[in-house]
């Protein structure tokens, strides 16, 4: 479903009185408001999560020799081939760095290492450059790398996408299919609260914390659980 039909749906589901939306723009009163309650449903079930696989993309990157910091909107986004303009945060354990003259074949991971770490390591007096071993988070979000890399390598791995807002008709939440009446029954919520309609308040909760649970099963990494404690 699109913007437009998850709005239409939302009328239906609550018995609101009258027809449409026929657009999401252009619209006042209680149509306003259903098209309001969709986009921001949709909005908050996309940052529910930080770690949503439906979020998740690819990045790479050429280092350049001597700089050690790289900021997400100089990466590029290897699905587009665009530079990266939706960017939310890192997927710390994905990143890998080969020797861009050397190709692939080359490639090794990088290990996430705290800020405070990678200072004393690598920003301490000076220090010759080299193949870069370890990377950190800074606080404006971009990576640096440790050592500063010597030569033109490449950094690739994966980032969460920031979230998008729906705006017109044929516009489509970003989570798969079989869960796009999840912003429908959020805006159930919405609409009970603000209609003093509990029927459709708890109609909504029941089946968005079904529809979510099913969601959060298939769209988050599995947990990882280390081996067997030595006794």
């Amino acid at each position: 479903m699109n913007f437009l039909q998850l709005c239409v749906r939302l009328r239906q589901e609550v018995g609101a009185a009258g027809t449409g939306p026929s657009s999401v723009t252009g619209q006042i009163g209680e149509n306003k408001r259903l098209v309001d309650w969709i986009a921001t449903a949709d909005e908050d079930i996309q940052r529910l999560r930080n770690e949503w696989l439906f979020m998740r993309a690819g990045f790479r990157v050429n280092t350049v020799t001597d700089q050690a910091a790289y900021a997400p909107t100089e990466c590029t986004d290897t699905a587009s081939g665009l530079l990266i303009t939706r960017f939310r945060n890192w997927v710390k354990d994905s990143f890998r760095i080969h020797l861009a003259a050397a190709g692939v074949r080359s490639e090794t991971e990088l290990s996430f290492i705290g800020y405070d770490d990678w200072y004393r390591l690598y920003n301490f007096g000076a220090q010759p450059a080299s193949f870069p071993s370890q990377f950190t988070i800074l606080h404006n979000q971009s990576f640096s790398l440790g050592p500063r890399p010597n030569a033109v390598y490449v950094v690739s791995g994966e980032y969460q996408r920031a979230a998008t807002t729906l705006v017109n008709n044929n516009d489509i939440p970003a989570y798969p299919s079989e869960y796009r009446m999840l912003p429908v029954y959020r805006a159930m919520m919405s609409y009970g609260r603000y209609s003093g309609a509990p029927e459709a308040y708890h109609d909504g909760h029941d089946r968005y914390r079904q529809l979510l649970g099913e969601m959060e099963r298939t769209q988050l990494p599995e947990l990882q659980f280390g081996g067997e404690v030595a006794c």
